[in-house]
């Protein structure tokens, strides 16, 4: 009798096993198959890359590459350009562009052509330069229509290039900013969609598009830090989406958008960050992270290649001026698998 209970009990611990790894088996099933979603891991693609360690520099992907333009190494300023096929081999466009050395700056894509927007370098500037190579880059003006600047945003949008907020004058860290917003066709000839949106004046903030809308999040105007996400179908009306993220306050971020969401990656909240957030309203964040692999970083660049998110460099300690740069370069997958 005991040896048919003990038996019986042998049976029953089995399949309570069985069961709780089936169990788990189909919830790790469906966390592959529905998410963990992009951002909750991520690997170092290159530990040691041939570019020197900067923050405030610029990112785009051009003519399937990611590329690197310019920033800021503690040091100096730089205006050299880098790009890569796979975001571990790099090499070099040039050493010593056209435009002057600078950070702070916007880049983008827009007309078949990489676009570099204003920066500081040592003063703000309102320059703004394109290249169809990374290594020859023409001036479309010396002297935009918008006030100079540094530490502003910039999307393409409507056919358009758009330039949005900023610091308009002082050293690397200017304190007089703007909540202006610009816009061009050509980068040559620029017209002003609002003198005072809706938004707080600001710098350190980031803007994408998304859904047919322009977007900015957080920011710095030299007092406090925000976490306020705004959006705009004209560059003229904007609209708040939220006061107030889910997201701590933060500066010096970055934000891209991927697998149909916004993004929102690290940043300089007081305490330098690598925590990663998305939203799929501009509203509702979710964190996808609170500490990511790579270590916290604020300046960095990140952008969008070969179906997954890509952060490079940046500053790893300190304030909005930090001391310790990195050129390290780290990936995201699509889904964990």
């Amino acid at each position: 009798m005991r040896r048919h209970y003990i038996k019986n009990r042998g049976i029953l611990i089995t399949y309570a096993i069985i069961m709780v790894l089936s169990i788990t088996a189909c919830s790790n099933t469906r966390a592959t198959l529905s998410g963990p979603v992009a951002g909750a891991y991520w690997a170092k693609a290159d530990s040691n890359s041939p570019f020197y360690a900067r923050g405030y520099h610029t990112s785009v992907v051009f003519n399937d590459k990611i590329w690197i333009i310019g920033g800021w190494n503690d040091a100096y300023v730089m205006n050299d350009v880098w790009y890569s096929s796979d975001g571990t081999n790099w090499t070099q466009a040039t050493n010593d562009a056209q435009f002057l050395k600078r950070a702070g700056h916007s880049s983008l894509t827009f007309d078949n052509k990489m676009w570099v927007i204003g920066g500081n370098s040592g003063y703000t500037m309102n320059e703004v330069w394109y290249s169809s190579d990374g290594k020859n880059w023409t001036p479309a003006t010396f002297d935009a229509q918008f006030p100079r600047r540094c530490n502003h945003a910039s999307v393409v949008f409507n056919n358009k290039i758009w330039v949005i907020g900023g610091a308009l004058s002082g050293g690397y860290n200017p304190y007089n900013f703007t909540n202006d917003v610009w816009y061009s066709s050509d980068g040559t000839n620029w017209t002003q969609a609002a003198a005072n949106a809706q938004f707080a004046a600001r710098g350190y903030h980031t803007s994408v598009v998304f859904n047919n809308k322009m977007w900015i999040i957080g920011g710095w105007n030299g007092s406090y830090k925000m976490n306020d996400v705004w959006y705009s179908s004209d560059g003229k009306n904007w609209t708040q989406a939220t006061a107030n993220a889910q997201f701590p306050v933060r500066g010096s971020h970055t934000s891209i958008v991927f697998n149909d969401k916004m993004w929102v990656i690290g940043g300089n909240g007081g305490n330098i960050m690598n925590d990663v957030w998305y939203s799929s309203d501009g509203k509702n964040w979710i964190q996808a992270i609170a500490e990511t692999q790579f270590p916290g970083r604020c300046s960095h660049t990140s952008v969008v290649f070969n179906n997954r998110m890509w952060v490079i460099g940046g500053a790893l300690a300190g304030g909005e001026q930090p001391g310790t740069y990195t050129n390290d370069v780290w990936f995201s997958s699509e889904v964990i698998k």
